[in-house]
């Protein structure tokens, strides 16, 4: 009787490396078991061996997507101004983007979508929209997800943070979050526009002469600018 195959560690770091391949190169549609198991040369049985199915190899993408972002964010440099610093943090975040851009279109998916809408323990499940494609990847995917989201939103709430503790923003302390999500939701907005490639044809259909990188920085600019106290009130403040 032949002996089971054996799926060790090796073959799971392949099969993640090919399924972001795949994702990255041809999007995210292009992915199937099929297809992997035969780009990394093994069967189906391993991914569902190594992952239990094809929606948490998918989740574990999404989490490493997230990871690589919230590394890029991470790397601006942490002194200085906080509104400039958050500037430079929106130009990272869509840096990244347009150099990912099928990496990014994966990263609001379904499996990323489930992970950030499940309730904490003990609490009632929100009414939120159930997802495009059922994902029924285990907890521990999801949790790995939902992690990883909140890492790479991490730099932006901790330059609100500084801002607010030392006057460069208005608020109290807890304003801190709903800040960063103001921000990330007009970054996402303008960068989504521009990866799906109708941002500048619009512009250009507006009569506006600004293409999409003076755009992003007029745009980005006067939203972060607009938070910002006005120097003398600063002072007060302090």
């Amino acid at each position: 009787m032949p002996r089971p195959r054996r799926y060790d560690a090796a073959v799971r770091e392949r099969l993640l490396k090919d399924a972001a391949m795949i994702a990255a190169t041809e999007g995210p549609l292009a992915l199937s078991a099929r297809r992997l198991a035969t780009q990394s040369g093994t069967t189906t049985a391993a991914i569902y061996t190594l992952f239990g199915g094809m929606d948490s190899l998918r989740a574990a993408l999404t989490a490493q997507a997230l990871q690589d972002l919230g590394s890029s964010l991470e790397a601006v440099a942490k002194d200085g101004n906080p509104a400039d610093r958050l500037l430079a943090l929106a130009r990272a975040y869509r840096t990244w983007a347009l150099e990912h851009p099928n990496e990014y279109r994966s990263i609001l998916s379904d499996a990323l979508g489930l992970a950030v809408r499940r309730a904490p323990a003990g609490a009632p499940r929100a009414a939120a929209a159930a997802p495009t494609v059922p994902i029924t990847a285990p907890d521990v995917f999801l949790d790995s997800v939902d992690e990883a989201w909140h890492v790479s939103l991490a730099p932006l709430s901790e330059a609100f943070e500084a801002g607010l503790a030392d006057g460069t923003f208005s608020g109290p302390a807890s304003d801190a979050a709903a800040l960063a999500v103001t921000v990330w939701a007009s970054l996402h907005g303008i960068v989504s526009l521009e990866l799906v490639g109708v941002l500048d044809p619009t512009l250009a259909r507006l009569g506006g002469d600004a293409g999409a990188d003076r755009f992003f920085e007029d745009a980005l600019g006067r939203l972060i600018a607009g938070l910002v106290v006005p120097a003398p009130s600063r002072g007060a403040h302090a």
